[in-house]
């Protein structure tokens, strides 16, 4: 994702042009094994302490929170957050807030 971001800004001559990364948090607060690594990792991003050349300039969304529960959702699907609706609307969301945070910076 560093990468990414990286090479995103220098194609398109936006220094610190922001970022707002959402990590994979459709198994919920109970993710486990590779998913939560790469929902940490996904995390470290926006970590300044982590990710200095990137403060002030991307934010890390822990999504894990918006999982609804199985009895909330349209599926018991366990991936692709049930297919609930409130879930991709909270993600979105927390995604937008934290642009129009960075952008009003």
């Amino acid at each position: 994702m560093a990468n990414f971001i990286r090479d995103v800004r220098k194609d398109l001559g936006v220094k610190d042009m922001p970022f707002v990364i959402a990590n994979t948090g459709q198994n919920g607060l109970e993710t486990k094994g590779t998913f939560a690594t790469l929902c940490q990792m996904q995390m470290d991003i926006g970590d300044p302490k982590k990710h200095p050349e990137f403060k002030g300039t991307v934010i890390s969304i822990d999504t894990r929170p918006f999982k609804a529960t199985d009895e909330r959702s349209p599926s018991g699907f366990g991936f692709h957050w049930n297919h609930s609706g409130e879930s991709h609307f909270l993600v979105g969301d927390a995604m937008g807030k934290a642009m129009v945070k960075l952008l009003s910076k």
